[in-house]
């Protein structure tokens, strides 16, 4: 029997970097991620403090009834902060992604200064991985499109 061929180095190297790997270190490698996370968290207190943006913010195609599958992102995300989830997916079911990515790396950011060791994840998406991408993103545009009028008319 034989046996397999051994890969070589530079495909064993290109496999690792493929799909998300996670790694505990000593050293924060998602510093940008890390101060983001925060940043974000305040604007949203203060959007809902403020009770949204002062003025719209319209996208150009919006004068033609489109919309891109990341309108109504700050929106939803506002209306998340506040605890009202029912409005927050009608502008945008993705705000739930984002919120809970930002609380996530909140999360490991205290973890991470009170420890001393980061939880850092690395890697770029396998060729299935960029195709379950690139079907979410078109689901969640078509989705919108159903909503363009609520997300191009109304305000928080």
């Amino acid at each position: 029997m034989t046996e397999p061929p051994t890969p070589d180095r530079s495909t064993i190297e290109r496999r690792s970097r493929l799909g998300p790997r996670l790694d505990v270190g000593d050293v924060d490698q998602l510093r940008w991620l890390t101060v983001a996370a925060p940043v974000g968290l305040v604007l949203a207190v203060v959007l809902v403090a403020i009770g949204g943006f002062p003025f719209d913010v319209p996208m150009p195609t919006h004068a033609l009834g489109l919309v891109e599958p990341t309108c109504g992102l700050t929106r939803g995300s506002t209306a998340i902060a506040r605890g009202d989830f029912v409005t927050a997916w009608h502008y945008n079911p993705a705000s739930f992604l984002v919120v809970g990515i930002g609380v996530a790396v909140i999360v490991r950011a205290v973890v991470g200064v009170t420890s001393g060791r980061w939880l850092n994840v690395t890697g770029r998406p396998t060729r299935v991985g960029w195709a379950l991408i690139v079907v979410a993103v078109g689901a969640l545009w078509i989705y919108q499109q159903t909503n363009a009028d609520f997300i191009i008319h109304s305000r928080i």
